[in-house]
């Protein structure tokens, strides 16, 4: 575990390399834990880097609320970016090059973390960001004319209608997952949350959505985009039903130095994508590894 600067308590993972050529630092979206990056960690460790992996607060087996600790909250995400921070400062220690390794939610947490601590990692994965989310043509605007207000009633702990329930009967297959097109790797959310239901988060409330729409007006400003120096790769997801690629090619043409990596078969997850899209994706993630460990030494 890891005791933030607040006392938060975060669950953290860790994979050692014998004469490892870097440390990286993996940490995932909405709802998610370390336990689903196995496979994941395994493949980066392979490349010689020592993996390290981080719960957000209230997910996995991090600090939750005492009070319904399965309903998502309004997300404070400065905290999270300085969390991050903070570990990678106090467990990636070996003077080798730090990456940050980042999905969906935690890909918009990673970009306001390299904003806010420039020279903190040698470069930054980001696998299907959360840069825009796929809400419909509803502007994002306007939906917060509608989540705002529900917050400040006090009603942000309620669930986002139209959002899916959790049902252990209802086994995803690679035709109705949204995460991937395995036929294994597709249920491994799943399976993990009917064999470990504390690991479980729910479904997005209002006060989350609000907070998290916040944070993408926020992050999708040029002038914010521009002041990230930290070279980024991104993997767009083509058969994302979940973030927006748009916004991850618009954030790529605005980034310093950003190589953008289109994923047409890719559902949500890349890294748990079948084997074809891994390989393809993997084939680059090698080549910003070698480009990046090697201008960082």
């Amino acid at each position: 575990s890891f005791t933030t600067a607040d006392g938060a308590v975060l669950r953290c993972g860790h994979l050692p390399v014998a004469g490892a050529r870097g440390e990286c630092v993996v940490v995932g979206g909405f709802g998610e834990f370390i336990e689903i990056q196995f496979e994941m960690v395994r493949d980066l460790a392979a490349r010689g880097l020592g993996v390290w992996c981080l719960d957000w607060r209230g997910q996995g087996g991090s600090s939750r609320p005492r009070r319904w600790p399965s309903r998502p909250r309004a997300r404070r995400f400065d905290d999270d970016a300085d969390d991050l921070a903070d570990f990678a400062r106090a467990r990636l220690t070996s003077g080798r090059p730090r990456l940050v390794i980042a999905h969906s939610m935690g890909g918009a947490i990673a970009l306001l973390c390299l904003h806010r601590y420039p020279r903190l990692f040698a470069g930054a994965i980001l696998s299907a960001p959360m840069l825009g989310l796929r809400i419909g043509r509803i502007p994002p605007a306007a939906l917060r004319s509608v989540t705002g207000p529900i917050r400040l009633a006090g009603l942000g702990v309620a669930v986002v209608p139209g959002t899916r329930r959790f049902r252990s009967d209802r086994i995803p297959t690679p035709e109705t997952s949204r995460m991937s097109s395995d036929p294994e790797r597709c249920r491994l959310r799943h399976a993990w949350f009917t064999a470990e239901p504390e690991l479980r988060v729910g479904r997005p409330t209002y006060a989350w959505l609000d907070t998290a729409l916040a944070l993408l007006a926020r992050i999708g400003r040029p002038e914010f985009l521009a002041r990230i120096e930290t070279p980024v790769l991104i993997g767009s997801a083509g058969c994302d039903r979940v973030v927006a690629a748009a916004a991850q090619r618009r954030a790529a043409r605005l980034l310093p130095d950003c190589t953008l990596v289109e994923l047409p078969q890719s559902k949500h997850e890349p890294f748990l994508e079948a084997d074809g899209v891994r390989r393809h994706w993997f084939e680059h993630v090698d080549r910003f590894l070698a480009e990046r460990l090697t201008s960082a030494g």
